[in-house]
Order: structure tokens, then C-alpha cells, then sequence
């Protein structure tokens, strides 16, 4: 199993990034989450596996894991 790994602002910065790319390609009418009572953001499960799945997404965490692997 792979371990946890904490991220500093600009990898967290680069990921946002990549999700609000592939959220922009969505039709703007999708109910993509919502807020729930402590006012956490919970992403629509399609949505989410999208996210998961999405090319940029999915390209920037696999650079991420390399350049761990790496160091």
C-alpha cells in the first residue's frame, strides 16, 4: 500500500487548478456537490469519479508520485 505523502501549497495549487480545468468542461446546469451543515464541500459522486478520472488530473498526480520516487 502506498504511503501518505504531504503536499505543499503549490502542488495543492497545481491540483485545484486541474480540477476547476475539467469542472469548466462540465455544462454549467450539472449538480456537481454541495455544502453540507459544517460547510464542507462534498462533490457529487459522478463528479468526483470524473475529477479522478480526467487526463490533466490524472497526469499531474502520476508526475507528483514520480518526482517522490525520485527524491
Amino acid at each position: 500500500m502506498d504511503r501518505e505523502r504531504r503536499l505543499g501549497a503549490r502542488e495543492v495549487e497545481e491540483i485545484f487548478k486541474a480540477f476547476a480545468e475539467a469542472m469548466r468542461e462540465l455544462p454549467p446546469d450539472v449538480e456537481a456537490g454541495w455544502l453540507d451543515a459544517q460547510g464542507d464541500l462534498r462533490l457529487a459522486p459522478d463528479i468526483a469519479r470524473k475529477l479522478r478520472t480526467a487526463r490533466r488530473v490524472r497526469q499531474l498526480l502520476q508526475d507528483m508520485r514520480q518526482r517522490e520516487r525520485e527524491c
